[in-house]
């Protein structure tokens, strides 16, 4: 099993529909299993349904 670090951003969606990105990690440089990680995120994000109006 493979544990890679916590992600250095997080996102979330605002009540009007944003995806609002936080950083909250120590180090603003992410490695290629991390970025690919977050891009999945905002992914996931901007296909809910209240992001796609």
């Amino acid at each position: 099993m493979v544990i890679s670090p916590t992600l250095p951003f997080t996102a979330t969606t605002s009540l009007n529909g944003d995806i609002v990105v936080f950083y909250v990690g120590p180090e603003p440089r992410m490695t290629a299993e991390q970025a690919l990680a977050f891009a999945d995120l905002l992914r996931d994000l901007a296909t809910e349904p209240a992001c796609l109006s």
